[in-house]
C-alpha cells in the first residue's frame, strides 16, 4: 500500500504515493476549512483558468482542453453532465458521507517529447476511464489540461475524477471499495500498466 502524504498548499486531497511515474492518486474528503464539495472539486479542474467565483451557478463554457463524462449502464442520462453529476452526489451525501471523489491523474510526457499527439493521450485516458466504469460500476469525469497553452509549466495530463460511490439506476449506492481507499493506488497502477501495454500508440 502506498503512503498518504500531507496535501501541499493549494491541493484539495492527500496524495498517495506509488511506484508508477506520471500517475497521481488520492481520495478527496468532505470537511475542512473550505467545506469541500464534489461540485467544487470537479469545477476546479473544469476551469484551470478563468474560474467562476461561484461554482454553484450554472457553469459557462469550461476552460480545460477537454471535458466529458462516462456513466455506468443504467445510470440516468440527466447525469451525463459534469455539474449535474456532481450536484447529485452532493445532494445524496448527507452528513455521514466523508469520501467524495477518487482522483487519478495521468501525465503524458510523450506529447511534449513529440512521440504522441494530444488526441492520442486523450484517447488513452478516455479508454482507461471506460475500463474503470465497467470494472467498478462508477461514473467518471475526465478533464484534460494542457498547461503550456495557458503559458504555465507542466505536462499535458488527464484528470479522472470518480465520485466515490457506485452509480446505480436508483442513484449513488455503496462506496466503490477498494478503489476509493488508499489501496486504490496499487489497483489503479496495475490496471493502467496493463492498459498502456495493450493500447500503446507509441509502438
Amino acid at each position: 500500500m502506498g503512503k498518504k502524504l500531507k496535501a501541499p498548499p493549494g491541493l484539495d486531497y492527500q496524495p498517495v504515493t506509488g511506484d508508477v511515474e506520471h500517475v497521481s492518486f488520492g481520495v478527496a474528503q468532505a470537511g475542512g476549512d473550505a467545506g469541500l464539495t464534489v461540485e467544487q472539486f470537479i469545477g476546479k479542474r473544469a476551469f484551470p483558468v478563468m474560474r467562476p467565483k461561484d461554482l454553484t451557478l450554472p457553469w459557462p463554457k469550461t476552460t480545460c482542453y477537454k471535458l466529458d463524462v462516462q456513466l455506468p449502464r443504467g445510470a440516468s442520462d440527466e447525469l451525463w453532465d459534469p455539474q449535474r453529476l456532481a450536484q447529485a452526489y452532493d445532494r445524496q451525501c448527507f452528513s455521514a458521507i466523508r469520501d467524495l471523489v477518487v482522483i487519478v491523474t495521468l501525465r503524458f510526457p510523450e506529447v511534449d517529447e513529440g512521440h504522441m499527439r494530444l488526441h492520442e493521450a486523450w484517447r488513452l485516458g478516455w479508454g482507461f476511464a471506460d475500463k474503470l466504469v465497467k470494472d467498478h460500476g462508477v461514473a467518471v469525469v475526465a478533464a484534460m489540461h494542457v498547461p503550456a497553452r495557458a503559458a504555465k509549466l507542466g505536462l499535458p495530463h488527464v484528470h479522472l475524477m470518480i465520485p466515490a460511490r457506485q452509480l446505480l439506476p436508483s442513484g449513488f449506492g455503496k462506496f466503490a471499495r477498494p478503489l476509493a481507499t488508499d489501496d486504490g493506488r496499487a489497483l489503479v497502477e496495475k490496471a493502467w500498466a496493463a492498459w498502456r501495454e495493450a493500447t500503446d500508440v507509441t509502438k
